[in-house]
């Protein structure tokens, strides 16, 4: 269950970069693009660390757990189940567009999940340290994003 925790944080580490490079939160200052994708960061940042973090890690356990119970097709199946849960956020939210951001959060959580895996078999001990770095990565876009302008 510990590396499903470090895989949320490093999924909501990429999940923050993604939305604030591509969907850039306006603010009230005047100030450059690159100043508001920082500051988009921290929004993004602040308000999906838990959902991303807490619940996609239980989500994503159930999930697998319950596709190797099934044991057929696991792969797309724990995936499925990923997004069913993503799916769920709208009964809590009443709002699609914050559904869909949990939908691409899950695809994220399950590629990098499926991701880390791989790298846990490798011989190389720095490889399997990468959810802790981006995890890092994303704390420190984070507060770099909050104390800018």
């Amino acid at each position: 269950m510990t590396n499903k925790f470090l895989t949320g944080l490093a999924a909501w580490s990429l999940f923050i970069i993604l939305m604030g490079i591509f969907f850039p939160i306006p603010t009230i200052n005047d100030v450059g693009s690159f100043v508001k994708v920082l500051h988009s960061y921290t929004i993004y940042g602040f308000f999906s660390i838990t959902p991303i973090v807490v619940y996609g890690s239980l989500i994503s356990f159930t999930a697998d757990w319950l596709a190797k119970r099934i044991n057929w097709h696991v792969q797309p199946l724990s995936f499925s189940f990923h997004m069913a849960g993503a799916a769920c956020a709208y009964l809590v939210t009443q709002n699609v567009d914050i559904m869909i951001m949990a939908m691409l959060a899950a695809v994220l959580f399950f590629l990098a999940d499926r991701y880390f895996v791989m790298l846990r078999v490798s011989r190389y001990y720095i490889a399997k340290n990468v959810p802790i770095f981006l995890g890092f990565a994303g704390v420190t876009a984070m507060v770099v994003g909050s104390s800018m302008g």
